[in-house]
Parts: C-alpha cells; sequence; structure tokens
C-alpha cells in the first residue's frame, strides 16, 4: 500500500481529496493534517511516502515548506496555476489545480504508482530446508509475523523469508496487491474470500482466518467497500 497524508488548511478541500483517494485501493489515508509544522510532529511521518500538499498555506507557502519534506513524494495541489514552475523546481511528483477533476486526478495516481512501482520488490528469497528459493509475489496468499520470524504463506507451504524481520520495514517494500490488516499479518488482497463480521476477520482461499486490528478495520472496510 502506498501510504498518504493530505496537508491542506481547508477543511472542505482536505474532504475533498479523502473522498478521491479512498477510491484508489492501493492508497492508505494515514492522516490529515493543517500545516506542515503539525505533520512533522506527528507519530506518521516515518510511515509516509506521499503528500498532498497544499501551497497557499498560514505561516510558510507549500513551495517553502517542501524543503523540510525531501524524503517524501509531493504533489501540489492548489487554486493557483501560477506556481506550476516553481513547483517542479522543488522536483514536485505532481501539481493538481483545484478544483481537482477525477480524470486529472486518476493521471496523477498512474504517475504515483509508476514512480514507486520501479522500488518495489520482484521476488522474495526465502528458506527452504537448507536452500535459498525465490517466490513470486502472486503465489502468496499471506504474511505472518511468528516467533521473531516472517512467514509467506503459499499453496505448497510456508516459508521463513531471508532478509526480512521486521513486518512495519518490510511492508513498504511489497506490491500493492498485499495490505496490513493485523500487527502480525499482511495479507494479499488478491486470495480474500469472505469478510467475517463478529469478531472482523478475513477468510483466505486457502481456508485460513486472519484477524483484523482495531485501528485497521475502517481502512479494510473502505478498500473492500464494505
Amino acid at each position: 500500500m502506498i501510504k498518504v497524508v493530505i496537508i491542506d488548511d481547508e477543511y472542505y478541500a482536505r474532504e475533498s481529496l479523502k473522498e478521491l483517494i479512498k477510491e484508489m485501493s492501493s492508497f492508505e489515508i494515514l492522516g490529515c493534517f493543517e500545516s506542515v509544522e503539525n505533520f512533522l510532529k506527528s507519530k506518521i511521518k516515518n510511515d509516509t511516502d506521499v503528500i498532498f500538499l497544499d501551497i497557499e498555506l498560514p505561516k510558510i507557502t507549500g513551495i517553502k515548506a517542501s524543503k523540510y519534506l525531501e524524503k517524501y513524494k509531493v504533489v501540489f495541489v492548489t487554486a493557483y496555476s501560477e506556481y506550476a514552475v516553481d513547483a517542479f523546481e522543488v522536483h514536485a511528483l505532481d501539481y493538481l489545480t483545484k478544483p481537482v477533476s477525477e480524470i486529472r486526478f486518476i493521471e496523477t495516481i498512474n504517475r504515483i504508482e509508476k514512480e514507486f512501482k520501479n522500488t518495489k520488490l520482484n521476488k522474495l528469497a526465502v528458506e527452504n530446508n537448507k536452500e535459498i528459493i525465490f517466490l513470486d509475489f502472486e503465489e502468496i496468499y499471506y504474511f505472518e509475523y511468528f516467533n521473531k520470524k516472517i512467514l509467506a504463506i503459499t499453496k505448497n507451504g510456508e516459508y521463513t523469508l531471508k532478509h526480512f524481520k521486521n513486518l512495519n520495514k518490510f511492508e513498504k517494500e511489497i506490491p500493492y496487491t498485499f495490505l496490513r490488516v493485523h500487527k502480525s499479518y499482511i495479507i494479499n488482497l488478491e486470495y480474500v474470500d469472505k469478510f467475517i463480521k463478529d469478531p472482523n476477520s478475513l477468510e483466505m482461499k486457502n481456508g485460513k482466518i486472519i484477524p483484523i486490528g482495531k485501528t485497521h478495520i475502517k481502512n479494510i472496510k473502505n478498500i473492500l467497500n464494505i
């Protein structure tokens, strides 16, 4: 999943962007902020991939603020077209003019996905007895953190990941068809068979019941259109 933050001092502008982003299954909205300062003070700053940043912010413009956001991909969103040159001089990923049309927004989404696709893992090295083999992500039902190891569960069995020990770091490296649903589980959306209401959980196509963490339930319902 691509983790997204919105920074805009206007409530309705934030809500409008949220509605557009929610329709994108490979994106997760981590939070919304009225200023860059508030975002940089937040706990989610280290988990963020992309920031949709308003240019006309109080105290400091989005252009000037972008120097504090160099580690992120930034999409500027503004009512003023005259800032476009300045935006691309600070290496913005894209520049959207309010009100943002759905067609133009899809172009931005495609650009973001293309940018991140080039940085993701293609195959996964896992331990198989005394050998190291490579799995295609399409083979994997889900990942489970168990006994200080990450296990990849496939139709043919389970395998221990060779180079990753932490789900938080690992989830940033994998394709967007995978979704964190619990502190111990990341699932492949392609293999979800059922949503179970009580307790909130997912049944995978191999019959495994995966619990859904309280902090993940809202996002999962949005993505699955429940």
